[in-house]
């Protein structure tokens, strides 16, 4: 007797196993034709719904949603003619300085050296390398992986500024001998907002969480953060405005200290919010030690995250890369990874924002090979099966760099054997990746004015 499916419980059946992979960012074009097939479909709702069927307290939210403008369009695509030729060769030169590709009579060199001069054009680079960012590791996150379904979350707001209006100086200073001004806020008033602010950015994020929770998300990739620089400057900037004051360097230890304590210890709910997620969070790419200078969340104590420094191929540490012995788990490739960008193209970008979708991929993956490996149990595959390197000892926890083909065999193995067992037979059997031999270095005495974005999520002001 032939049984006939219904056409849905096909559809269901066949992406049964696909894991789930939210993108949270500055929105994902899932009109690319890369990412168009793995668009998660929510199939409890309905497109242009007033009504939240699903109750997630999102109506119409069949792809994911853009919390920046309350909207269940994922990508916001007004400022797709921003991505001119120019600013796609400033992209493809730089990553082949990045690489080492170039000397100093380069006539691609000669370019960028040029090119990096016009602000017009920087402007522009600067804004879309975070415009396209989300569609870039959505990319990365969803390469060579069919099964894959990309739910997208935009937290990551994508406004162009012209360059007249456009902000990129530091925190004026109080001219001293000027007109006294009346503070607004005492320097205990002004400590109370900062700390009020970082449990505000968590009770945001704690709600995000709850969502993906909801939704039973299996991994989610965070390449975004607040740096410990970009954290000085918040702090500084808001102090001037509100003390009507430069602060001591005291009080700036103090502030600083005092907010990222508040964002760290309250940050340990955002992530209790997802038990069954692991997130994959980017180290930063200021060049420092997290272990010192604490990163916001990839410094939160948290057994569902796992936290990625950049490295050039698996041949070293990238030079913007942060790193921390205890801070950060593993290093994955991220200099000049090329993968999606809004508008049908494909744009290469380097960051800890690239290095860490590479691990988001192989969780994924690994998710799809075996559906019963817990977010414990793909954290422990992930660190278990990492290439270990020298020049990773203190640099990152594992002192090692992910290893794909390792982490799927143990993945496969912890079908029959427990997890630790496939770990260790995985390391008998998979060798480490063949590293490029190159002796290609970048030109010495250049200094560009750029340097690979991570998204903050820190407001121009509190």
């Amino acid at each position: 007797m032939k049984i006939l499916i219904p056409l849905l419980a096909l559809v269901q059946l066949s992406t049964a196993n696909a894991s789930l992979v939210g993108i949270m960012d500055s929105g994902t074009d899932i009109t690319h034709k890369d990412l168009a097939p793995k668009a998660w479909f929510n199939r409890n709702e309905k497109a242009g719904s007033l009504r939240d069927l699903d109750n997630d307290g999102l109506p119409g939210d069949i792809h994911g949603w853009d919390f920046t403008e309350n909207s269940a369009k994922v990508f916001n695509d007004d400022h797709n003619d921003l991505i001119t030729a120019d600013v796609k060769t400033f992209y493809n030169y730089y990553s082949m300085y990045e690489l080492g590709k170039l000397n100093q009579t380069s006539a691609e060199l000669v370019w960028l050296k040029s090119h990096t001069q016009d602000q017009e054009l920087m402007n522009k680079v600067n804004f879309v390398g975070g415009y396209i960012h989300g569609t870039h590791v959505a990319g990365i996150s969803s390469l060579n992986n069919a099964q894959v379904k990309i739910l997208s979350l935009k937290i990551i707001p994508t406004v162009y500024q012209e360059l007249k209006t456009a902000n990129h100086s530091t925190p004026k200073t109080v001219i001293k001998n000027a007109v006294l001004e009346v503070p607004t806020k005492t320097v205990d008033e002004y400590t109370a907002e900062i700390l009020d602010s970082a449990t505000q950015q968590v009770d945001q994020m704690v709600g995000f969480h709850a969502l993906i929770n909801f939704h039973k998300v299996d991994v989610v990739n965070q390449s975004f953060g607040i740096g410990y620089g970009d954290a000085c400057s918040f702090i500084k900037a808001g102090f001037v405005e509100e003390v009507k004051r430069d602060p001591t360097d005291a009080e700036m230890a103090f502030l600083v200290k005092a907010y990222f304590s508040q964002l760290l210890k309250d940050g340990r709910r955002m992530f209790a919010a997802a038990p069954n997620t692991i997130f994959t969070i980017a180290a930063g790419n200021d060049a420092l030690n997290n272990d010192l200078f604490p990163d916001y969340p990839a410094d939160v104590q948290a057994e569902n995250k796992i936290v990625v420094a950049a490295t050039v191929g698996y041949k070293s540490i990238a030079d913007f890369s942060n790193y921390g012995a205890t801070k950060v788990d593993v290093a994955a490739p991220g200099v000049a990874i090329t993968s999606t960008a809004p508008t049908n193209v494909y744009i290469a970008l380097s960051g800890t924002s690239q290095a860490t979708p590479y691990v988001t991929n192989i969780i994924a993956a690994m998710k799809d090979l075996n559906p019963a490996l817990s977010a414990r149990d793909l954290k422990a595959i992930i660190l278990g099966t990492v290439d270990v390197k020298s020049w990773l000892k203190g640099k990152v926890k594992t002192s090692g760099i992910v290893n794909k083909p390792r982490a799927l065999k143990a993945a496969m193995l912890a079908k029959s054997q427990t997890v630790d067992l496939a770990i260790s037979n995985a390391r008998a059997t998979i060798l480490d990746i063949a590293v490029e031999k190159s002796l290609s270095v970048k030109p010495t005495g250049l200094t560009l004015n750029f340097r690979p974005l991570r998204p903050s999520l820190l407001i121009p002001k509190i």
